[in-house]
């Protein structure tokens, strides 16, 4: 997401096409239009409060509200009496039933976005086909999860047990646990089996030898028969062949009805992080992080600035990989830390964004260093890397290009108006911001950083476009868009001939995984928006961009100096430019979409490590090994064909031996070899319901197991997605003052919206909800959306007509949150709808 900021003239963010036709007139009003697109697996609870909503009863197990699977649904349920006043203040909304075909192991989470506050508390429930309760979670805290036991038809209940509360409540496949893959590249012992006794196993006695004689517990095999499926020729070694055909006769044995599982040998995993989030962690996985590990997971002596809004010191996540920084926000009336003109404390105090401050520094800071293998929130790209926390944006995430160029200064141990210089000046710094103009002293500026062997790294831009932004398009700087899950290019990337690399930025409107989340980029976060009372809270949250795929590329350059401290700014150009650092996507070599390809940690740190050793790579060898990715695939209601892209994440040979699924014949996987592949799905022969499978990919090296799961609907019914009805607003960037209101309901899976007589001038779209009828959209737990995406929205300079101004919208949710214990300054809960409280007709 790139920050618009003000230069020395105040530059803003202006937006010169959007990719329609624009009506050039000699009108004083005119017309902006577009579509807002929802993800295809979003619902909405059909009984809200908000009175201008259609009401769905979904109160019992009679009234069940149908739901897909997965889903992200947003909601709201209340005590009588409780919350803001709507439909159902009086009379309460205490229950909520949702009816839905599940999945043995798939999570249910509810996440309760307004808790303990005023006694607010909602509980989850999960009922069998006849309404009795199964599992339940009651705690008071953020959220709740039940495993599901078994597959099946079931009701999930949603409750108020004080309280009232917007939710946001998601289903999804547990991607994280692969308890029943069985890979070559595990450690197991050749030949040998753990079986479960069974009535039949007396019948295949013949199969094993028995070592334990206690059969009232699992007893472990040696195996007599082993399957000849393989050639030694496809093997590295004839001991990797008998592990292959160990795992062919386990398989033989699950058949026939023995639970056989192969005899693992256990060890400490120690580039394998425990935090807890880290399975929503996608990004990682495509750009060859935990391989990168294994050679190395950092150097807290290598620095990364972060010029930004500043970073939340004291979040868990952070507050032990930080250098001493400085705030560079001069101007007390976008400062917001009371402490009027610089100072020492780069602290982001929140920058009072509608719908609550973006804390954007914090999540960039996270995906470069977030403290990993903690047993808590996320991994960071480098686990030990030191963050240099710099703040140049205050009041709405913008700034000027003189506070901004004060931060960078002082990053690169340069005279700043601080007066002061950091003991150690950053290695990297990273600017996941920018905007459409720069003066020529920037271009120097970036020189004089580069002359001091500092590599800048900055974001692309969100506009879709090939027009350049700045700084990211200025020599001595490596600009970074962004992609998606599937390795394409994201929707709103910039692009162009200045463009070096991309990185992971993400897309918060499909799950293409099926893991019930966003695919967009989880990292570390604030929230400071609640109901009456506000306190800041540490969290963690998606957020999509080339403000994300930056930090990502940077976070990988200090794995690289962790190897290499004497890498320059020339050799990661050099590197970059022969493709040792990157997978080659789109046309072959350098091209305007991809740059040089998709950063690649893996292959970046053994590239440093060569140059560091006369060309002789110091590091260890590899082993080759078969990932794929995504790591589970969630077609839907309607998605028909998607990618899945299989990859040597090692040295040597690797070679594609088996392709099968278990589907019954409603899959089909097209491709060859290691690549990209095609799977396709025909639900013609299939009854409506929920169905799952398994694509098992066959290697040389490992086996690989991909998770399907799909709908299909009755017939003639709506399958796409669903986030309530829409209040679409044109606001005043300067004031955030809502000038005209759209309301909406969705129409095959988008929103559209036409806004007439607009004076020239220059506005922000936003849109969302108002589950809790509380005169507000963007609360957490309700849709938001906004142009070109809601973690900063982008001015757009009305001087025409405009069309096919399109931006996505979803449930806002923060994860896994950590009260700070003060209170804040609370900013404006979210874009104020025209009429702010709407009473229901007596």
């Amino acid at each position: 997401m790139l920050i618009k900021y003000l230069a020395s003239f105040i530059l803003i963010l202006i937006i010169t096409g959007c990719g329609g036709s624009d009506d050039e007139s000699s009108s004083t009003n005119f017309s902006l239009s577009g579509n807002i697109l929802v993800g295809g697996n979003t619902a909405r609870d059909g009984d809200v409060n908000d009175i201008g909503t259609r009401e769905l009863s979904n109160n019992n197990i009679y009234e069940a509200q149908p739901i897909p699977n997965p889903v992200i649904l947003g909601g709201y349920v209340n005590q009588a009496y409780s919350g803001p006043d709507g439909r159902f203040y009086e009379i309460g909304d205490w229950d909520d039933f949702f009816a839905v075909d599940l999945r043995i192991g798939q999570i249910i989470t509810l996440f309760v976005t307004n808790q303990n506050l005023l006694g607010n508390d909602l509980d989850l429930a999960l009922l069998n086909r006849n309404g009795l309760i199964l599992n339940a979670s009651v705690g008071d805290g953020k959220t709740e999860n039940i495993v599901v036991p078994a597959d099946g038809h079931y009701f999930v209940q949603v409750q108020a047990h004080s309280g009232a509360s917007n939710y946001v409540l998601t289903i999804g496949q547990n991607t994280y646990s692969n308890s029943t893959g069985m890979r070559l590249s595990d450690d197991f012992v050749p030949n040998e089996a753990i079986v479960q006794p069974s009535p039949n196993i007396q019948s295949l006695d013949n199969r094993f030898t028995i070592q334990s004689s206690d059969s009232s517990r699992r007893m472990l095999v040696s195996l007599n028969t082993l399957s000849t499926q393989s050639t030694t020729s496809k093997f590295i070694t004839p001991e990797l062949e008998d592990k292959y055909n160990t795992l062919m006769e386990i398989k033989r044995l699950r058949k026939d009805g023995i639970a056989a599982n192969p005899n693992y040998e256990w060890k400490l995993l120690q580039t394998t992080p425990n935090d807890t989030l880290y399975r929503h962690q996608w990004n990682h996985s495509i750009i060859e992080l935990p391989q990168a590990w294994d050679f190395t997971t950092g150097d807290s002596s290598v620095i990364v600035a972060v010029p930004d809004t500043g970073v939340l010191l004291g979040h868990p996540d952070l507050e032990n990989k930080l250098v001493p920084g400085y705030d560079f926000v001069r101007n007390r009336y976008t400062e917001l830390d009371s402490d009027f003109g610089i100072d020492t404390n780069p602290n982001d105090p929140g920058d009072q964004l509608p719908g609550g401050s973006s804390f954007h520094g914090t999540h960039v800071a996270g995906i470069i260093a977030a403290q990993s293998n903690n047993n808590e929130g996320i991994a960071g790209v480098s686990w030990n890397t030191s963050i240099m926390p710099l703040r140049a944006l205050g009041k709405g995430g913008s700034g000027t290009e003189y506070d901004i160029e004060q931060a960078i200064r002082y990053a690169a141990g340069l005279p700043n108006d601080s007066g002061d210089l950091p003991t150690y000046p950053a290695d990297i710094i990273n600017l996941s911001l920018g905007g459409g103009a720069f003066s020529k002293g920037t271009q120097l500026l970036m020189e004089e950083v580069r002359n001091k062997g500092i590599i800048v790294v900055a974001a692309s831009g969100n506009e879709n476009t090939s027009i350049p932004m700045f700084p990211a398009s200025l020599d001595s700087v490596i600009s970074v868009g962004a992609v998606d899950i599937n390795k394409q290019l994201a929707s709103y990337s910039n692009y162009g001939s200045y463009l070096d690399v991309v990185a992971p930025g993400g897309d918060n409107t499909p799950d293409v995984n099926g893991d019930g989340n966003p695919d967009g980029i989880i990292s570390t976060m604030g929230s400071d928006v609640s109901d009456k009372y506000v306190q800041l809270e540490f969290s963690y949250n998606y957020a999509m961009g080339t403000s994300m795929a930056a930090p990502h590329v940077a976070g990988v350059i200090s794995l690289m100096k962790a190897v290499n401290p004497n890498l320059t700014p020339q050799d990661v150009d050099d590197l970059l430019a022969s493709g040792r650092m990157t997978d080659d996507l789109g046309d072959s070599g350098r091209d305007d979409k991809f740059g040089y390809g998709l950063i690649n940690a893996r292959k970046s740190v053994v590239a440093a490590s060569s140059l560091n050793s006369g060309g002789q790579v110091v590091l260890p060898v590899a082993p080759p090994l078969l990932v794929v990715n995504p790591k589970s695939l969630n077609f839907g209601l309607n998605t028909t064909s998607t990618s899945l892209s299989l990859n040597n994440y090692g040295d040597g040979d690797l070679e594609i031996l088996d392709i099968s699924d278990n589907s019954g014949g409603f899959l089909v996987v097209y491709g060859n070899g290691v690549g990209d592949y095609t799977v396709t799905v025909d639900r013609s022969a299939l009854a409506a319901g929920t169905y799952t499978a398994t694509i098992t990919i066959t290697s040389s090296v490992n086996i690989v197991q991909v998770p399907v799961i799909l709908q299909v609907s009755d017939s003639g019914s709506d399958t796409s997605g669903d986030a309530g009805l829409h209040y679409i607003l044109l606001v005043d960037p300067g004031t955030l003052d809502s000038i005209q209101e759209i309301q909406t309901e969705v129409r095959n899976g988008s929103y559209y919206f036409r806004f007439d007589d607009v004076i020239a001038g220059e506005y922000i779209i936003a849109s969302g909800s108002d589950s809790n009828n509380d005169g507000f959209i963007c609360d957490e737990g309700e849709a938001c959306g906004a142009f070109s995406t809601i973690y900063q929205p982008t001015t757009i300079n009305v001087k025409n007509s405009r069309s096919n101004i399109d931006f996505s919208t979803g449930f806002n949710v923060n994860y896994q949150s950590q009260a700070v214990g003060k209170a804040v300054t609370p900013p404006q809960r979210g874009f104020a709808r025209l009429v702010k409280k709407r009473k229901l007709a007596k």
